[in-house]
């Protein structure tokens, strides 16, 4: 009981930091002039501070995919590194499809970028 307390006290330690990164982040990107690259910048910073992974213990204990991915390759645990790093890939892909999804949504419709 104590451990999966410490182990939500962390995630919701790391969830309130990484929100705070992304706001600091958004007010960085806001003197980009195109949006576009602004939009994607800011999504891809989403995205990869907010993909989790398994770490593959006994129990479901899901970490940063970024922070395993970075930590098991310094250490030579390639395996799980690359696990990390399909997780991220595939989170990446997955915003790439959405967002030429929404681009040509928006060419079909006419609507301009707000």
């Amino acid at each position: 009981m104590i451990v999966s307390q410490s182990y939500l006290i962390a995630w919701g330690c790391y969830l309130l930091s990484a929100i705070g990164l992304i706001i600091v982040f958004w007010r960085m990107t806001r003197s980009i002039p195109y949006k576009d690259l602004t939009k994607i910048l800011r999504l891809v910073v989403v995205v990869l501070l907010l993909t989790p992974v398994d770490i593959g213990l006994d129990a479901k204990w899901f970490a940063p995919a970024y922070l395993v991915g970075g930590y098991e390759w310094v250490i030579g645990n390639t395996h799980l590194a690359v696990k990390a790093g399909m997780h991220l890939l595939g989170a990446l892909t997955l915003l790439t499809a959405l967002l030429t999804l929404e681009y040509v949504v928006r060419k079909l419709l006419h609507l301009h970028n707000a």
